[in-house]
């Protein structure tokens, strides 16, 4: 709890009259949640406004809502507190009432490779000795504790909580993503970051930017950030330069060629991985990395780049990437003794399935094989390019649907294959249903090939017409595979 007197102090404002009395739980910026013992931040939305909600507020009970200057907002009910730079007021709040946040706070911008950069990022945290947590895809908290995460990144508020919770919990060390939503948004308005890492820019999301120029500025925001102490920039996208030239801090690079901070010397492909030679700020190093993919590789470097500075052994730090473990639905392994490997990925643009399944061919003895689909009511220019990219590397492309949601699913494909290479017509197949494609595509396989899952990732649900319906990619390939050995 903390009373009126406290608040209007750490606001450096006067003590209204009317509320001398009062006490707090708790500070809300969401309107269902508030009640008589709540502070409501009235903060400015995409869609409406906090403000916009001051007589629900009212029907429960709360009787104080701050909201941004120069409002002129008043209400019979409740009383309306105009503050000057309100979310980096609403920061300072969280910080007084809930507490401090971690001391090491990465955040992993950039269109792919975000989320299991911060899955590495924890697990090496945790093995050098610090105590670790993460927010993103993946989930919320510490990696024997994950939640479900309702976005990629929270809302501010909810994210200055948790960075509290995490603080009081023994947390040192979090690792988050911060998508260019947020980032244009200001969900990140005073979260004390202190190392910044980008992975790539490539089409996505222009549904909301509108173009690559503001896509890219979105994102080149989280260099700005005041608290700022180091950037780490994968100088393998053309887009990296763009990022330093608005780096606060400074910048450290990584790429899997010669000539970065951090940089990989030599790769050789196993089946078990990829054993790697590597430069770490002119230092040698060889390591064999448990995971499939030259991009697993690209995020394994960036994770270790943003651990370098602060790991108290920098030997143990190369060491524990011997013992990472692949990110739930990054090129997950699905396997049954003697039958084709099935890979499970998340790859959901053209240019992460280009990489994914690249990636594939290096570990390939036999045919690859791909399974993928497109989400709907989202960017349709990018579906006829999934297709090329698949035609590109894939022997055999089947076609499916993936999240619908409240497009018609045959009118999904149909714009999928209006980028049909039609002089390979025979690598073309198109199933609507997706477990039924699965099955097909892994029936069709030979023991020596791998058969590629893309755009579902670890997600355990299919949206259709706003309703999910339970549906995973890992438990369609392992039933499928089943099948496979008793026809064998």
């Amino acid at each position: 709890m903390f009373s009126s007197a406290q608040l209007f102090r750490w606001l450096q404002l006067p003590l209204p009259s009317t509320l001398e009395q009062s006490e707090y739980r708790s500070l809300e910026t969401d309107s269902r949640l508030v009640d008589r013992h709540s502070v409501f931040i009235a903060l400015p939305g995409v869609t409406s406004n906090g403000w916009d909600y001051l007589d629900q507020v009212a029907e429960k009970g709360c009787l104080l809502a701050l909201v941004p200057s120069g409002m002129c907002i008043t209400h019979h009910r409740v009383l309306v507190i105009e503050i000057d730079g309100l979310e980096e007021t609403l920061a300072d709040l969280v910080r007084q009432i809930y507490g401090p946040a971690p001391e090491h706070i990465v955040a992993v911008t950039g269109t792919n490779g975000k989320s299991s950069t911060c899955f590495y990022i924890a697990q090496l945290a945790n093995q050098v000795g610090f105590k670790s947590a993460m927010v993103g895809t993946f989930g919320i908290g510490m990696l024997d504790q994950l939640e479900e995460a309702k976005q990629t990144t929270p809302d501010l508020l909810t994210l200055h909580k948790l960075l509290s919770k995490f603080a009081k919990q023994g947390v040192n060390f979090v690792a988050f993503e911060a998508s260019s939503h947020a980032l244009d948004q200001k969900p990140l308005t005073g979260v004390p970051i202190t190392s910044a890492l980008f992975t790539n820019l490539t089409r996505d999301h222009l549904d909301y930017h509108g173009s690559m120029e503001q896509y890219a500025l979105a994102k080149s925001k989280l260099f700005r950030v005041v608290s700022l102490q180091r950037s780490v920039m994968c100088v393998d996208s053309s887009y990296a330069h763009f990022m330093a030239a608005r780096s606060v801090a400074p910048v450290w690079t990584y790429s899997q060629d010669a000539g970065a901070d951090f940089s990989v010397v030599s790769k050789t492909y196993t089946q078990t991985g990829v054993q790697l030679e590597l430069s770490l700020l002119g230092k040698s190093y060889e390591v064999l990395l448990p995971l499939l993919g030259g991009f697993n590789v690209q995020n394994a470097l960036a994770a270790l780049a943003s651990v370098w500075e602060v790991a108290p052994s920098h030997e143990a730090l190369v060491a524990a990437l011997a013992s990472l473990r692949g990110a739930p639905g990054r090129m997950e392994q699905v396997k049954v003794p003697g039958v084709p490997l099935v890979l499970v990925d998340y790859a959901h643009t053209s240019d992460a399935l280009d990489v994914a399944l690249s990636a594939v061919r290096a570990h390939v003895p036999g045919r690859l094989i791909c399974v993928f689909g497109c989400g709907g009511d989202r960017d349709k220019g990018k579906r006829p390019l999934m297709l090329r990219a698949a035609q590109q590397h894939a022997d055999s492309v089947w076609v499916t649907s993936d999240n619908p949601r409240s497009e018609s699913p045959q009118a999904i494909i149909n714009d999928v294959l209006a980028g049909q290479d039609k002089t390979r017509p025979e690598a073309l197949n198109v199933v609507l249903d997706r477990g039924e494609a699965i099955a097909k595509a892994v029936a069709a396989a030979q023991p020596e090939d791998i058969v590629l899952i893309a755009g579902k990732g670890h997600e355990t649900y299919q949206e259709i017409m706003g309703v999910r319906h339970h549906f995973d990619d890992r438990e369609e390939a392992l039933k499928a595979l089943k099948a496979y050995v008793k026809q064998s």
